[in-house]
Protein backbone atom coordinates (compact mmCIF):
# COMPACT_ATOMS: atom_id res chain seq x y z
CA UNK A 1 0.00 0.00 0.00
CA UNK A 2 1.36 3.61 -0.92
CA UNK A 3 0.06 6.80 1.12
CA UNK A 4 1.26 9.66 -0.21
CA UNK A 5 0.97 12.68 2.94
CA UNK A 6 0.06 15.91 0.97
CA UNK A 7 -0.91 19.45 1.69
CA UNK A 8 0.13 22.78 1.48
CA UNK A 9 3.42 24.36 2.34
CA UNK A 10 4.40 24.26 6.40
CA UNK A 11 1.44 22.05 7.85
CA UNK A 12 4.05 19.57 9.56
CA UNK A 13 3.92 16.97 6.43
CA UNK A 14 7.68 15.91 7.30
CA UNK A 15 7.27 15.99 11.21
CA UNK A 16 4.07 13.51 10.78
CA UNK A 17 6.61 11.37 7.98
CA UNK A 18 9.32 11.08 10.92
CA UNK A 19 7.12 10.16 13.58
CA UNK A 20 5.62 7.28 11.60
CA UNK A 21 8.46 6.24 10.25
CA UNK A 22 11.35 6.49 12.66
CA UNK A 23 12.85 9.07 10.27
CA UNK A 24 14.74 12.48 11.25
CA UNK A 25 14.08 14.76 8.42
CA UNK A 26 14.83 18.28 8.54
CA UNK A 27 11.80 20.08 9.71
CA UNK A 28 12.83 23.51 10.10
CA UNK A 29 10.25 25.92 8.94
CA UNK A 30 12.91 28.29 7.25
CA UNK A 31 14.16 25.91 5.17
CA UNK A 32 13.55 25.81 1.24
CA UNK A 33 10.72 23.75 -0.09
CA UNK A 34 11.97 20.42 -1.44
CA UNK A 35 11.43 19.28 -4.83
CA UNK A 36 11.35 15.76 -3.81
CA UNK A 37 9.62 13.15 -1.68
CA UNK A 38 10.71 11.32 1.31
CA UNK A 39 10.08 7.50 1.32
CA UNK A 40 9.53 5.06 4.03
CA UNK A 41 8.35 1.95 4.86
CA UNK A 42 6.46 0.60 7.94
CA UNK A 43 5.51 -2.21 9.29
CA UNK A 44 1.83 -2.82 10.22
CA UNK A 45 1.75 -4.60 13.38
CA UNK A 46 -0.63 -7.18 14.00
CA UNK A 47 -0.89 -9.24 16.90
CA UNK A 48 -2.50 -12.29 14.97
CA UNK A 49 0.56 -12.37 12.99
CA UNK A 50 2.63 -12.46 16.20
CA UNK A 51 0.61 -15.05 17.64
CA UNK A 52 0.35 -17.30 14.85
CA UNK A 53 4.15 -16.84 14.75
CA UNK A 54 4.05 -18.03 18.37
CA UNK A 55 1.91 -21.09 17.06
CA UNK A 56 3.81 -22.30 13.94
CA UNK A 57 7.70 -21.19 15.06
CA UNK A 58 8.27 -20.24 11.63
CA UNK A 59 11.77 -19.38 9.88
CA UNK A 60 10.52 -16.03 8.99
CA UNK A 61 7.25 -13.83 9.72
CA UNK A 62 6.51 -10.80 7.93
CA UNK A 63 3.55 -8.33 8.61
CA UNK A 64 2.07 -6.07 6.53
CA UNK A 65 3.84 -3.01 5.23
CA UNK A 66 2.80 0.42 4.07
CA UNK A 67 5.17 2.90 2.51
CA UNK A 68 4.17 6.39 2.90
CA UNK A 69 5.80 9.18 0.60
CA UNK A 70 6.03 12.74 2.12
CA UNK A 71 5.96 15.19 -0.79
CA UNK A 72 6.83 18.36 -0.72
CA UNK A 73 3.96 21.38 -0.18
CA UNK A 74 1.47 20.16 -3.09
CA UNK A 75 0.97 22.72 -5.44
CA UNK A 76 2.80 25.22 -4.17
CA UNK A 77 5.20 25.61 -6.79
CA UNK A 78 4.15 23.67 -9.94
CA UNK A 79 0.72 25.47 -10.16
CA UNK A 80 1.70 25.92 -14.07
CA UNK A 81 3.00 22.72 -15.02
CA UNK A 82 0.57 20.05 -13.52
CA UNK A 83 2.46 16.98 -15.21
CA UNK A 84 5.48 17.52 -14.23
CA UNK A 85 7.20 14.59 -12.59
CA UNK A 86 6.29 15.01 -9.25
CA UNK A 87 2.58 15.24 -9.43
CA UNK A 88 3.07 12.07 -11.50
CA UNK A 89 4.62 10.71 -8.46
CA UNK A 90 1.56 11.69 -6.21
CA UNK A 91 -0.63 10.43 -9.17
CA UNK A 92 0.49 7.15 -8.59
CA UNK A 93 -0.42 6.87 -4.64
CA UNK A 94 -3.05 4.61 -3.29
CA UNK A 95 -4.76 7.32 -0.94
CA UNK A 96 -3.45 10.61 0.38
CA UNK A 97 -2.90 11.61 4.25
CA UNK A 98 -3.97 15.36 4.12
CA UNK A 99 -2.25 17.26 6.88
CA UNK A 100 -3.84 20.58 8.11
CA UNK A 101 -2.12 23.04 10.02
CA UNK A 102 -4.53 23.43 13.60
CA UNK A 103 -1.39 25.14 15.56
CA UNK A 104 -1.05 28.68 15.93
CA UNK A 105 2.64 30.12 14.81
CA UNK A 106 2.88 33.51 14.39
CA UNK A 107 5.43 33.82 11.19
CA UNK A 108 3.64 30.98 9.55
CA UNK A 109 -0.05 32.78 10.22
CA UNK A 110 1.69 36.03 8.89
CA UNK A 111 2.81 33.70 5.34
CA UNK A 112 -0.06 31.44 5.48
CA UNK A 113 -3.10 32.89 7.58
CA UNK A 114 -4.33 31.90 10.40
CA UNK A 115 -4.50 27.65 11.47
CA UNK A 116 -8.11 27.57 9.82
CA UNK A 117 -8.37 23.47 8.98
CA UNK A 118 -11.15 23.95 7.24
CA UNK A 119 -10.27 26.84 4.70
CA UNK A 120 -6.79 24.68 4.18
CA UNK A 121 -9.12 21.64 2.97
CA UNK A 122 -11.38 24.07 1.02
CA UNK A 123 -7.90 25.31 -0.98
CA UNK A 124 -6.64 22.04 -1.15
CA UNK A 125 -9.45 20.39 -2.40
CA UNK A 126 -10.19 23.25 -4.90
CA UNK A 127 -6.64 22.52 -6.49
CA UNK A 128 -7.11 19.24 -6.77
CA UNK A 129 -10.54 19.87 -8.53
CA UNK A 130 -8.97 22.66 -10.78
CA UNK A 131 -5.67 19.80 -11.97
CA UNK A 132 -8.32 17.51 -12.47
CA UNK A 133 -10.47 19.16 -14.48
CA UNK A 134 -7.84 20.19 -16.51
CA UNK A 135 -6.60 16.67 -17.16
CA UNK A 136 -10.52 16.00 -18.08
CA UNK A 137 -10.95 18.50 -20.54
CA UNK A 138 -7.38 17.97 -22.81
CA UNK A 139 -8.65 14.65 -22.95
CA UNK A 140 -12.20 15.52 -24.23
CA UNK A 141 -10.63 18.23 -26.53
CA UNK A 142 -8.94 14.72 -27.94
CA UNK A 143 -11.26 12.51 -28.39
CA UNK A 144 -13.28 15.26 -30.10
CA UNK A 145 -10.26 15.96 -32.34
CA UNK A 146 -10.29 11.74 -32.84
CA UNK A 147 -14.30 12.68 -34.18
CA UNK A 148 -13.33 14.92 -36.48
CA UNK A 149 -10.79 12.36 -38.23
CA UNK A 150 -13.41 9.52 -38.41
CA UNK A 151 -12.66 7.57 -35.06
CA UNK A 152 -15.70 7.48 -32.87
CA UNK A 153 -16.11 3.81 -31.50
CA UNK A 154 -18.55 2.86 -29.05
CA UNK A 155 -15.90 3.00 -26.27
CA UNK A 156 -14.74 6.57 -26.91
CA UNK A 157 -18.31 7.00 -26.70
CA UNK A 158 -18.59 5.66 -23.63
CA UNK A 159 -15.28 7.43 -22.60
CA UNK A 160 -16.63 10.79 -23.59
CA UNK A 161 -20.21 10.62 -21.82
CA UNK A 162 -18.01 9.98 -18.92
CA UNK A 163 -15.61 12.41 -18.82
CA UNK A 164 -18.12 15.12 -19.62
CA UNK A 165 -20.59 13.76 -15.97
CA UNK A 166 -16.69 14.17 -14.13
CA UNK A 167 -16.48 17.84 -16.01
CA UNK A 168 -19.84 19.00 -14.83
CA UNK A 169 -19.61 17.45 -11.58
CA UNK A 170 -15.90 19.16 -11.35
CA UNK A 171 -17.22 22.66 -12.07
CA UNK A 172 -19.62 22.34 -9.45
CA UNK A 173 -17.00 21.65 -6.88
CA UNK A 174 -17.83 18.18 -6.83
CA UNK A 175 -14.68 15.99 -6.34
CA UNK A 176 -14.55 12.33 -7.83
CA UNK A 177 -14.91 10.64 -5.11
CA UNK A 178 -18.12 12.26 -4.52
CA UNK A 179 -19.56 11.18 -7.62
CA UNK A 180 -21.81 8.25 -7.69
CA UNK A 181 -20.51 5.86 -10.54
CA UNK A 182 -20.17 2.39 -11.13
CA UNK A 183 -17.65 0.17 -10.80
CA UNK A 184 -16.84 -0.28 -14.52
CA UNK A 185 -16.70 3.67 -14.18
CA UNK A 186 -14.03 3.47 -11.52
CA UNK A 187 -12.09 0.81 -13.75
CA UNK A 188 -12.50 3.47 -17.37
CA UNK A 189 -10.88 6.07 -14.89
CA UNK A 190 -7.78 4.31 -13.38
CA UNK A 191 -5.18 5.55 -16.30
CA UNK A 192 -6.11 9.29 -15.62
CA UNK A 193 -5.55 8.77 -11.92
CA UNK A 194 -7.20 11.86 -10.95
CA UNK A 195 -6.40 13.18 -7.48
CA UNK A 196 -9.74 13.97 -6.41
CA UNK A 197 -11.07 10.18 -7.25
CA UNK A 198 -8.82 9.05 -4.70
CA UNK A 199 -9.59 8.15 -0.73
CA UNK A 200 -8.36 10.60 1.76
CA UNK A 201 -7.50 10.52 5.29
CA UNK A 202 -7.37 14.07 7.27
CA UNK A 203 -5.03 14.55 9.70
CA UNK A 204 -5.39 17.77 11.97
CA UNK A 205 -1.28 18.57 13.06
CA UNK A 206 -1.86 20.26 16.29
CA UNK A 207 0.06 20.77 19.16
CA UNK A 208 -0.15 18.16 22.55
CA UNK A 209 -2.49 20.55 24.60
CA UNK A 210 -4.64 20.99 21.38
CA UNK A 211 -6.30 18.07 20.92
CA UNK A 212 -8.90 18.36 23.02
CA UNK A 213 -10.04 21.04 20.77
CA UNK A 214 -10.14 19.23 17.99
CA UNK A 215 -13.48 17.36 17.92
CA UNK A 216 -15.05 20.23 16.48
CA UNK A 217 -13.31 20.00 13.17
CA UNK A 218 -13.22 16.18 13.35
CA UNK A 219 -16.69 15.92 13.42
CA UNK A 220 -17.19 18.78 10.46
CA UNK A 221 -14.80 16.56 8.11
CA UNK A 222 -16.45 13.09 9.51
CA UNK A 223 -20.16 15.06 8.46
CA UNK A 224 -18.89 15.90 5.29
CA UNK A 225 -18.35 12.50 4.67
CA UNK A 226 -13.83 12.34 5.40
CA UNK A 227 -11.88 9.82 7.77
CA UNK A 228 -10.32 12.41 10.02
CA UNK A 229 -7.91 12.07 12.90
CA UNK A 230 -6.25 14.70 15.63
CA UNK A 231 -2.45 14.61 15.67
CA UNK A 232 0.08 15.97 17.71
CA UNK A 233 3.01 16.08 15.14
CA UNK A 234 5.65 17.21 17.74
CA UNK A 235 5.04 15.07 20.49
CA UNK A 236 4.63 12.14 18.03
CA UNK A 237 7.68 13.02 16.55
CA UNK A 238 9.44 12.95 20.07
CA UNK A 239 7.65 9.83 21.05
CA UNK A 240 8.95 7.84 17.80
CA UNK A 241 12.69 8.40 19.03
CA UNK A 242 12.39 6.71 22.33
CA UNK A 243 13.13 3.69 23.21
CA UNK A 244 9.97 1.33 24.41
CA UNK A 245 10.09 1.50 27.90
CA UNK A 246 10.19 4.87 27.66
CA UNK A 247 7.90 5.63 25.23
CA UNK A 248 4.92 3.74 27.48
CA UNK A 249 5.67 5.92 30.34
CA UNK A 250 5.77 9.15 28.31
CA UNK A 251 2.37 7.99 26.70
CA UNK A 252 1.04 7.41 30.04
CA UNK A 253 1.87 10.55 31.56
CA UNK A 254 -0.09 11.99 28.08
CA UNK A 255 -2.96 10.04 28.94
CA UNK A 256 -2.39 8.40 25.05
CA UNK A 257 -2.96 4.74 24.82
CA UNK A 258 -2.17 4.27 21.10
CA UNK A 259 0.98 5.85 19.29
CA UNK A 260 0.05 7.71 16.42
CA UNK A 261 2.23 5.23 14.19
CA UNK A 262 -0.38 1.93 15.04
CA UNK A 263 -3.26 4.48 15.18
CA UNK A 264 -2.75 5.42 11.31
CA UNK A 265 -1.66 2.74 10.09
CA UNK A 266 -5.08 1.37 10.53
CA UNK A 267 -6.78 4.22 9.91
CA UNK A 268 -5.19 3.30 6.12
CA UNK A 269 -6.30 0.20 6.15
CA UNK A 270 -9.98 1.54 6.36
CA UNK A 271 -9.28 4.43 4.34
CA UNK A 272 -8.09 1.98 1.35
CA UNK A 273 -11.06 -1.05 2.45
CA UNK A 274 -7.97 -3.47 2.50
CA UNK A 275 -8.39 -6.81 4.48
CA UNK A 276 -5.51 -9.32 5.59
CA UNK A 277 -5.13 -13.00 4.91
CA UNK A 278 -2.75 -15.04 6.03
CA UNK A 279 -0.25 -18.33 5.01
CA UNK A 280 1.24 -20.30 7.45
CA UNK A 281 3.96 -22.89 7.63
CA UNK A 282 7.17 -23.85 9.32
CA UNK A 283 8.70 -21.78 6.38
CA UNK A 284 6.78 -18.49 7.22
CA UNK A 285 4.13 -17.13 8.33
CA UNK A 286 2.90 -13.90 6.50
CA UNK A 287 0.12 -11.73 6.33
CA UNK A 288 -0.84 -10.36 2.91
CA UNK A 289 -3.32 -7.67 1.84
CA UNK A 290 -6.04 -7.31 -0.46
CA UNK A 291 -9.20 -5.27 -1.03
CA UNK A 292 -12.29 -6.30 0.87
CA UNK A 293 -14.89 -7.93 -1.21
CA UNK A 294 -11.93 -9.88 -3.59
CA UNK A 295 -11.91 -13.50 -4.38
CA UNK A 296 -10.03 -16.48 -3.98
CA UNK A 297 -8.13 -16.23 -7.09
CA UNK A 298 -7.06 -12.60 -6.69
CA UNK A 299 -5.73 -13.53 -3.34
CA UNK A 300 -3.66 -16.79 -4.51
CA UNK A 301 -2.54 -14.24 -7.12
CA UNK A 302 -0.82 -11.60 -4.28
CA UNK A 303 1.01 -14.54 -3.66
CA UNK A 304 2.28 -15.74 -6.50
CA UNK A 305 0.79 -15.67 -10.16
CA UNK A 306 0.62 -19.00 -11.00
CA UNK A 307 -0.93 -19.82 -8.04
CA UNK A 308 -4.05 -17.66 -9.77
CA UNK A 309 -3.38 -19.04 -13.21
CA UNK A 310 -3.72 -22.79 -11.80
CA UNK A 311 -6.20 -22.30 -9.01
CA UNK A 312 -8.15 -25.60 -8.10
CA UNK A 313 -9.57 -24.89 -4.73
CA UNK A 314 -8.32 -23.27 -1.25
CA UNK A 315 -8.32 -24.41 1.54
CA UNK A 316 -9.21 -22.25 4.21
CA UNK A 317 -9.98 -21.86 8.08
CA UNK A 318 -10.34 -18.73 10.42
CA UNK A 319 -7.60 -17.20 12.62
CA UNK A 320 -10.28 -17.17 15.35
CA UNK A 321 -11.08 -20.83 15.05
CA UNK A 322 -6.93 -21.96 15.21
CA UNK A 323 -6.56 -19.88 18.32
CA UNK A 324 -9.69 -20.84 19.87
CA UNK A 325 -8.63 -24.66 19.19
CA UNK A 326 -4.65 -24.52 19.44
CA UNK A 327 -3.96 -26.37 16.20
CA UNK A 328 -4.82 -27.42 12.50
CA UNK A 329 -5.49 -30.92 14.04
CA UNK A 330 -8.74 -30.27 16.24
CA UNK A 331 -10.01 -27.65 13.37
CA UNK A 332 -10.56 -30.83 10.83
CA UNK A 333 -11.87 -32.63 13.76
CA UNK A 334 -14.65 -30.24 14.15
CA UNK A 335 -14.95 -29.67 10.73
CA UNK A 336 -13.60 -26.37 10.41
CA UNK A 337 -11.21 -26.58 7.14
CA UNK A 338 -13.12 -25.56 4.28
CA UNK A 339 -12.27 -26.01 0.30
CA UNK A 340 -13.35 -23.01 -1.54
CA UNK A 341 -13.46 -22.37 -5.29
CA UNK A 342 -13.22 -19.66 -7.57
CA UNK A 343 -15.74 -17.30 -6.70
CA UNK A 344 -15.29 -17.34 -2.60
CA UNK A 345 -14.74 -14.13 -1.10
CA UNK A 346 -12.32 -13.71 1.46
CA UNK A 347 -12.89 -12.61 4.99
CA UNK A 348 -10.53 -10.77 7.10
CA UNK A 349 -8.34 -12.83 9.40
CA UNK A 350 -8.88 -16.16 6.65
CA UNK A 351 -6.20 -18.66 6.60
CA UNK A 352 -5.44 -20.36 3.84
CA UNK A 353 -3.56 -22.45 1.25
CA UNK A 354 -3.91 -22.67 -2.39
CA UNK A 355 -4.35 -26.08 -4.34
CA UNK A 356 -2.95 -25.55 -7.65
CA UNK A 357 -1.64 -26.71 -10.99
CA UNK A 358 0.28 -25.03 -13.78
Amino acid sequence: MKIGIIGLPKTGKTTIFNALTRSNHPTDKYMQVSDEANIGVVQVTDERITKLSGLYKPRKTIYAQIEYHDFPGIFAQHRENPENALYNEIKAMEGFAVVLRAFDDPELDELYGKADPRKQFDDFLAEMIISDLIVAEKRLERIELGYKRGVKTSAIQQEERLLRTICENLNNNIPIQKIELSSEDHKALRGFQFFSQKPVLILLNCSEEGLSDMQKYRAYFQDSGFLCEPIAGKFEEDLSTMEAEEAVMFMEDAGIDESAREKLNHLCYRLMGYISFFTVGEDEVRAWTIEQGDNAVTAAGKIHSDLARGFIRAETFLYDDLIRYGSEKLLKEKGLFRLEGKEYIVRDGDIISVRFSV
